[in-house]
């Protein structure tokens, strides 16, 4: 079997295999959805969600995967051979996949990111993604919240039983069957301008005050 067959079959088989496997596997999770009553009621359980922009450190990720399944979620996904595997898994789980990074691309998929937002969709960034550095809030998350004029709410994921990925920079992982797992949600975060900053030096001080309570939000220790 030659490699560009191989290509195929994993670009294309794996997704349909792996996507609907996974979100069975998921619904063995003893799962508890807590934090703010208002984000709760606004963006999670109403049947019209409002717009908003959720953020959340990467390593989390595969527990939010299929948690925020057949949303018609807007999210990011590389343009890397591994992302296009991963875009296949995200449409499949009804997912609105826009494809970019910060090395190719990056810059129109955020564009079409904060276009969809703005138009009434709930969006999801990893704010650490999508190569690290851990731990560390890059600016995309407060650009796609300052031009959708949307709020961030932080979401975090509390699971103690789980299976660490080797050798993962992003230290994810993947609770154990039955794991209790509690996913949590913040206030909406109410420290960006009600209109856009106007010098670049204003900007900057407005990205890192916003990255900085972000990563306060995200560094809370679970309730």
């Amino acid at each position: 079997m030659g490699l560009s067959m191989r290509r195929w079959l994993l670009e294309n088989l794996v997704p349909l295999v792996v996507a609907p496997l996974y979100y069975l596997y998921s619904l063995t999770w003893r799962l508890r959805i807590t934090g703010d009553t208002d984000s709760l009621r606004r963006f999670i359980h109403s049947k019209k969600r409002e717009a908003v922009v959720f953020a959340h450190w990467h390593g989390d990720e595969l527990v939010l995967l299929p948690f925020y399944s057949y949303r018609r979620l807007a999210v990011l996904s590389s343009l890397s051979k591994d992302g296009t595997i991963m875009a296949k898994i995200l449409k499949i789980l009804g997912y609105e996949v826009f494809r970019g990074s910060s090395s190719r691309g990056g810059a129109r998929a955020l564009l079409s990111l904060i276009q969809k937002v703005k138009e009434g969709s709930q969006a999801s960034l990893a704010v650490d993604g999508p190569k690290g550095p851990i731990y560390e809030v890059k600016p995309g998350i407060i650009e796609l919240a300052m031009r959708s004029r949307k709020p961030i709410v932080v979401c975090r994921v509390f699971a103690k039983n789980v299976w660490y990925i080797p050798r993962a920079w992003n230290k994810s992982y993947v609770p154990k069957p039955f794991s209790k797992v509690e996913v949590y949600f913040s206030a909406p975060l109410s420290e960006l301008p009600p209109a856009l900053p106007r010098t670049k030096q204003e900007r900057e001080e407005v990205v890192a005050t916003a990255a900085a309570l972000v990563k306060k939000e995200l560094s809370r220790p679970s309730s």
